[in-house]
């Protein structure tokens, strides 16, 4: 660890990283053998480095580990056969609802081997993870755009595409070149995509961050903080981070009937993002009292069950949604 080397005006250190795994009789297969091993060297990776992690000592965490590395191994073999589907949902204006399908988030469904429709959480935590992330967004951005192309109507009717992009995505030199090339040869113009980042990711690596968020901007791209209020939630970083939307967090939006804190925090956002000229979406609406409640406080748009569900992009610019439904009958 003391020594140091010289390259490009840095100094350079090394550690080490060692995962142990034990072996008695009636010993494991070595695939499994080696799949602890490797467990226990990703934790202590995880834990700081430059120290060793034993697996029997530590059985329930590595349960978890082996879990997360095989839905990694899922994830790759997901995207080489391309088991994946597009599921839309609406983004509403609260105050000038729209044209329906006008504005939407792109959501990721993956399929299993049996065919199965499967949640995707657990899938794109693993693929940020082991590095998956830039290829799964490259997938979805690619596969929009192409769906998109394939329906012109659709693509016509599109005030805004909102998509996500992950943590290792940001940190990903490449993606901005992929994501140029491909938007040139796009039906959608960039004013017409919102990339979302979450907040965690965008603190992680400020630098770069603002890097990815600046280059896509001069391209003429929108930008989305998701899941705001969960990680730091500190209010001043924001005035050099050039971006849109805060999404603000569901776990604040749901608890607000209940928690005082909740509503406080979800008024904060909203008057911050007013007084920076940007606007604020709540997530995870999930009826109409909630949604009248958060159009009182001044919030600007809402994406929830209170509007519709995420459904299959065919389904979803093929049928009026469920909100515009209500207001027809109501009307």
């Amino acid at each position: 660890e003391r020594l140091r080397v010289a390259w490009q005006g840095q100094n350079l250190g090394t550690t080490a990283s060692i995962g142990v795994a034990t072996s008695a009789p009636p010993h494991p297969t070595f695939d499994e053998l080696l799949s602890q091993t490797d467990a226990a060297c990703f934790a202590a990776k995880e834990l700081g480095g430059n120290r060793s992690f034993a697996a029997a000592a530590n059985p329930d965490e590595i349960r978890q580990r082996t879990r997360a590395m095989h839905s990694a191994i899922a994830a790759r073999e997901a995207l080489d056969q391309r088991r994946f589907a597009l599921w839309c949902q609406p983004i509403v204006d609260l105050r000038n609802p729209g044209a329906p399908q006008s504005h939407f988030e792109v959501l990721v469904r993956w399929l299993d081997k049996d065919g199965k429709l499967r949640p995707p959480a657990e899938l794109v935590a693993a693929a940020e993870r082991y590095r998956l992330g830039p290829r799964l967004d490259r997938y979805v951005l690619d596969s929009t755009l192409t769906w998109l192309e394939q329906h012109p109507d659709a693509a016509a009717r599109v005030e805004q595409c909102s998509i996500n992009i992950g943590g290792t995505t940001l940190v990903d030199e490449d993606f901005g070149d992929y994501f140029a090339a491909r938007l040139r040869r796009g039906p959608l113009r960039p004013p017409q995509l919102c990339l979302e980042i979450t907040e965690t990711s965008v603190v992680r690596d400020m630098t770069r961050a603002r890097r990815f968020i600046g280059r896509m901007r001069d391209l003429g791209c929108r930008f989305a903080l998701d899941d705001f209020g969960t990680g730091f939630c500190s209010f001043s970083y924001l005035r050099d981070l050039d971006v849109d939307f805060l999404k603000i967090d569901g776990s604040f939006v749901r608890d607000m009937d209940s928690s005082p804190l909740a509503g406080a925090v979800v008024r904060s956002i909203t008057d911050i993002a007013h007084v920076l000229d940007k606007r604020a979406i709540a997530e995870h609406v999930e009826d109409m009292r909630q949604r009248e409640a958060l159009a009182a406080i001044g919030v600007d748009y809402m994406q929830g069950y209170a509007i519709d569900r995420p459904m299959p992009i065919d389904d979803y610019f093929s049928s009026a949604p469920r909100w515009i439904a209500s207001a027809s009958s109501s009307s």
